[in-house]
């Protein structure tokens, strides 16, 4: 009795430390396996084509804002892209809201591309529309509700965030960011996400007259911004706008890859949402432009538009981009098509290199 006494605290004891491992055990093994998961996650590759057979094919909708590229026919201006209401519906957005930096567009604002958002989801997808233009011909077509406000402000790089994005009390994460101001789109591109913001989906428009890997913008200077005549976004030439390459390096500091070019539309979204969601992405901006842009259908009929084509810029390219002079040599070639200072009588400033 005395020895039976004596060992019941210790097998106590043993069963307790046996519980004690089994849990530590399934602890480790949980935290193994969520580990495993984590780790899997952050290596899952985003799908990618590399030609245009692999590209997944998507429905045919006619993009009627290209067709003031010039003499394209209304049949050709379909297209396979990603469209924006597409992407919207595909994502689930955090919060519904549209930013639309240029919303002007004929037919009351149908041409613009966000204007599936506004009429197709529900009411609850709220919008600041910004546009400097006040003639109503070009907005009277978006929705009439109160989630939804036009203002006509000017867009500066260094006023952007103070007097458009906290003056409305547009949140730090949003749906869409849409920019067409024919001018400093990187400049102000920048400042917005050098601010904290975060929408979900970008969509602009580049200069196609330099093509991938050429890098070419022009330099913002506020001091200098109603310096210039002409000025930028009047210019009926190749100088404006950044590269296709020069947005991509940009947009991919902070995160965002390419997911279409449709002509001179480009498409960013959030590198992460696109590996989560499975979204098929171009391998590479070369491969993008040349089927988004030099494969469109419209491009044979729009040659002749100088902010679409330039022969002079791209023989000059094709020339010397691979040899050490192409800055020096490009810069002869743009500095003609260069904005002259009102003050200095200075060409405007600009970046050309690969």
């Amino acid at each position: 009795m005395y020895l039976f006494y004596e060992q019941r605290p210790i097998r106590t004891c043993q069963k307790v430390l046996g519980y004690g491992c089994i849990l530590i055990a399934v602890i480790f093994f949980g935290y193994f396996i969520f580990q495993q998961k984590r780790i899997a996650l952050i290596w899952t590759p985003v799908r990618v084509w590399y030609t245009p057979e692999q590209r997944i094919k998507r429905p045919l909708y006619v993009n009627r804002d290209h067709g003031f590229c010039g003499p394209c026919p209304t049949d050709k201006l379909s297209s396979d892209a990603w469209q924006l209401i597409d992407l919207v519906q595909h994502i689930s957005p955090i919060v519904p809201f549209l930013l639309n930096i240029g919303a002007a567009s004929w037919n009351g604002g149908r041409y613009d591309p966000t204007y599936p958002i506004l009429t197709t989801i529900n009411s609850s997808f709220g919008a600041l529309l910004i546009d400097p233009n006040r003639n109503p011909i070009f907005f009277s077509a978006y929705p009439n509700r109160t989630n939804i406000r036009l203002t006509h402000d000017f867009i500066w790089s260094e006023t952007i965030v103070q007097d458009i994005l906290q003056k409305y009390n547009i949140s730090k994460q949003f749906t869409v960011l849409k920019l067409d101001i024919d001018s400093y789109e990187c400049s102000v591109l920048e400042n917005i996400l050098q601010a904290g913001y975060r929408p979900q989906i970008i969509h602009t428009e580049f200069n196609p007259v330099f093509p991938p890997p050429v890098i070419f913008k022009p330099i913002y200077n506020s001091t200098t911004k109603n310096d210039w005549k002409p000025s930028l976004w009047t210019i009926n030439g190749p100088f404006y706008g950044c590269s296709l390459t020069a947005l991509s390096q940009l947009l991919l500091s902070f995160d965002y890859v390419l997911v279409e070019v449709d002509f001179w539309d480009v498409i960013y979204i959030e590198r992460e949402l696109v590996r989560s969601l499975g979204i098929q992405i171009p391998v590479t901006d070369k491969i993008a432009y040349e089927y988004g842009f030099l494969g469109h259908s419209c491009f044979s009929y729009c040659r002749k538009n100088v902010k679409l084509y330039n022969n002079q810029i791209d023989i000059a390219i094709k020339s010397t981009l691979n040899q050490s002079n192409f800055t020096k040599h490009m810069k002869t070639i743009l500095d003609p098509y260069a904005p002259i200072s009102l003050k200095t009588k200075l060409k405007h400033p600009y970046i050309i290199h690969v």
